[in-house]
């Protein structure tokens, strides 16, 4: 999580830097302008393409079954950031999200011998984006967003070894709205394509390998105030 963080300067110092080349804001991207804070509900749709290698040291790599599974998760966290005007009816978001500790489990896999049951449980979800936007009224923005997504995973089940955290990247497209005391309601819907995880040693075996590739798409709504 430290490295997200990071990111989280690297952005905004990025972005103070382009105030120098930025136009006058004048009505419009101007609405939007300064820092804000808001609470964020999410329902995410989990696929995933995953591998089970049941002996990984076998001369020829061991038997390989493959597949996909999915899921839902619902989570909810809170969100802070910055609006930079940089001409008439354009801005530039910058935020950070969080998950608010939740988890979801995002695979379960039984087999009919009970003896390679694994729950894959994703924990305290973050992100970092950037998001360029156009004031499409004096209230009203559209944008898109690319970003940079975090996560802790946990195994559970049949399995000694532990998987690795994951990130990846994040793809939105939303609307928001402002009224005139500040209060904002965002309307996003996305996707993030998470790295690779690999876990080691399933169903008593020290060699197997499960991996996979996780795959969300969410919808999101949030509200919240600027300041």
């Amino acid at each position: 999580m430290n490295a997200l963080r990071t990111k989280v300067c690297a952005y905004a110092v990025a972005l103070l830097v382009s105030i120098g080349f930025a136009s006058p804001s004048l009505a419009g991207s101007s609405d939007f302008s300064g820092i804000w804070i808001a609470g964020h509900a999410e329902l995410n749709v989990v696929a995933i393409d995953g591998t089970h290698i049941e002996n990984n040291t076998n001369s020829n790599g061991g038997k390989v079954t493959s597949g996909t599974i999915g899921g839902y998760a619902p989570t909810a966290g809170y969100e802070v950031g910055f609006n930079l005007p940089l001409g008439p009816v354009f801005f530039v978001t910058v935020g950070f999200a969080d998950g608010g500790g939740k988890s979801a489990d995002i695979v379960r896999a039984n087999d009919a011998a009970e003896n390679a049951d694994v729950v894959v449980t994703a924990k305290n979800p973050e992100w970092l984006y950037i998001a360029p936007s156009i004031s499409i009224f004096d209230n009203s923005a559209v944008y898109v967003k690319y970003g940079q997504a975090d996560a802790d995973l946990t195994a559970t089940g049949d399995v000694t070894g532990a998987p690795n955290n994951i990130s990846g990247d994040m793809w939105g497209i939303g609307t928001t709205s402002i009224a005139n005391n500040g209060l904002f309601f965002k309307t996003e819907a996305g996707a993030i394509q998470y790295d690779q995880f690999t876990i080691t040693g399933i169903a008593g075996s020290s060699t197997a390998i499960v991996e996979g590739n996780p795959l969300v798409g969410y919808g999101h709504v949030s509200i919240g105030y600027k300041f």
